[in-house]
């Protein structure tokens, strides 16, 4: 049976992820699995995120720009995995700092509560964030709040409570459980895990929504709902599931950290497996391929198993990160007449950067580099970030603002998104008249611009209209100025 349509968007918006294209992968020692002391550089990668999202934020959160496209899915994937980021950090290290953190975001939730809810399995999400806030800060408020959305899951039929949004009512559901014993909520766990195992296939992978294909993402993400869920209801079925997942991911990493999202079948020429729902089959799905967002996932359920691919998916990540900050996919874009495409097209996601930082926050629970005292954590000297500068924190664990890195100046354009026009900035460059073009995402030119001396640099105007006057469709454009040997460029991307 086809799922409504409102839930099938507010799953597909869960999967968000990567536009780089993949560079050559830093040089890393092998990861000594067997030691417990072994560097990595997790906790590093985890505080530089954490100062994207300080540097960034307004009025105590930081939203994605295409809020506008649907407000309610932006916050919730990227408000809600920040709190709960926040949380598994102030776990580890209770700070004042990291304690604000989840205030601001669940404050922010709060005032928003009918807003970001759904009315569907899919707010079990919500409901733990506001249990992890509570638990940290004792605000009964949150408490209210996550009570009220666990007795709107209690009363979701059964039929809904299977795979991915099943899980995301688990976990609301084992919070729950965890921090106040309740005993229905426990039993509604329960009943989740018990109808999972029936719908994995027999390679370890699970469907996103139609039962029997395959999914890569999804099998991903729902390993670390089960992780989590295994952290406050012990349940003997998720184990070997996960084995199974683990297994699973292992065999479609390739050694350089890559996912692999097919392979020919096995004594059959001319035949090809896809771990890609829609391409598997299921043809209400979307392409789920190459989102960042995924690699999170996969590094917190090949650490949990101490896998060996660990290493090499660590090191592909950290070839795709910036400073804290990761694009949307790192391959296989959707076309422009995908009605997904406006998702999957931004340099810098907030979406994906608040969900990786949630997953990978998750995984660093019990390792030594997470002591309080460590030096790791940017104190006492210590560089956490790899020879950039680390987050300094001042006594009761609030950042000293000369701690924040000079950002470049780099080109922009405001409003963008837009559905109406760009004026696009080059800060600096030569004084004058100089052109810009502006081309498509198939690289073909689309308008030509003149830009004119302003304020700190060139400015260009664009209407969204090309050459003959007429109207652009919506999609993803590059501004491209070319001064001298000198070339810059800035990502548009309109709506329509």
């Amino acid at each position: 049976m086809r799922p409504p349509l409102r839930l099938v968007r507010i799953a597909r918006a869960l999967a968000l992820a990567i536009a780089a294209l993949p560079l050559a992968a830093p040089a890393a020692e092998p990861r000594a699995v067997a030691d417990p002391e072994r560097h990595d550089p997790l906790l590093p990668l985890v505080l530089r995120m954490d100062r994207y999202l300080q540097q960034n934020e307004s009025g105590g959160v930081v939203l994605d720009p295409r809020w506008v496209l649907n407000e309610t899915e932006a916050v919730r994937l990227s408000v809600t995995p920040q709190l709960l980021g926040y949380a598994e950090l102030y776990r580890l290290r209770a700070t004042e700092r990291f304690r604000q953190d989840i205030v601001d975001r669940a404050d922010y939730l709060l005032a928003r509560f009918d807003q970001v809810r759904s009315g569907t399995v899919f707010d079990g999400m919500l409901g733990y964030a506001f249990f992890e806030a509570w638990d940290a800060t004792g605000d009964a408020r949150y408490f209210d709040a996550a009570r009220a959305i666990v007795v709107e899951l209690e009363a979701q039929p059964g039929s809904e409570l299977i795979l991915n949004g099943g899980l995301m009512a688990a976990m609301a559901f084992a919070a729950a459980y965890r921090l106040t014993g309740d005993a229905e909520a426990e039993r509604l766990a329960r009943v989740v895990l018990t109808g999972l195992p029936g719908y994995q296939n027999a390679d370890g992978s699970f469907p996103h929504w139609c039962p029997g294909s395959e999914d890569v993402s999804y099998t991903d993400w729902m390993a670390m709902e089960l992780i989590l869920i295994q952290r406050r209801l012990d349940d003997p079925l998720i184990t070997p599931m996960l084995e199974s997942m683990t297994a699973f991911m292992e065999r479609r990493v390739d050694a350089t950290g890559n996912t692999s999202y097919e392979e020919p079948c096995p004594e059959k020429q001319g035949c090809t497996i896809y771990y890609w729902s829609v391409a598997s089959g299921c043809s209400i799905d979307y392409d789920t391929r190459a989102f960042t967002n995924e690699l999170g996932y996969s590094l917190l359920l090949l650490d949990h198993f101490r896998s060996p691919r660990y290493d090499d998916v660590m090191r592909f990540t950290l070839a795709l990160e910036r400073g804290g900050t990761f694009a949307d996919k790192w391959d296989f874009w959707p076309p422009p007449s995908d009605p997904y495409y406006p998702w999957t097209a931004a340099d810098t996601s907030v979406v994906n950067i608040s969900v990786n930082f949630w997953a990978l926050a998750a995984a660093l629970p019990g390792r030594p580099e997470t002591r309080p005292g460590s030096a790791a954590w940017g104190l006492d000297g210590g560089d956490p970030a790899g020879g950039r500068r680390p987050i300094a924190l001042a006594a009761g664990g609030a950042p000293r603002a000369a701690a924040r890195p000079t950002a470049p100046v780099l080109a922009s354009a405001a409003p963008n998104p837009s559905r109406s026009g760009f004026e696009i900035r080059f800060p600096g460059g030569s004084a004058g008249a100089a052109e810009v073009a502006i081309f498509d995402a198939m690289g073909r030119r689309v308008r030509t611009l003149s830009a004119a001396s302003g304020a700190g640099g060139l400015v260009a105007r664009w209407d969204g209209r090309d050459d003959a006057g007429l109207e652009c469709r919506g999609g993803l454009y590059f501004a491209r100025l070319g001064a001298g040997a000198e070339t810059r460029s800035v990502r548009l991307l309109r709506l329509r």
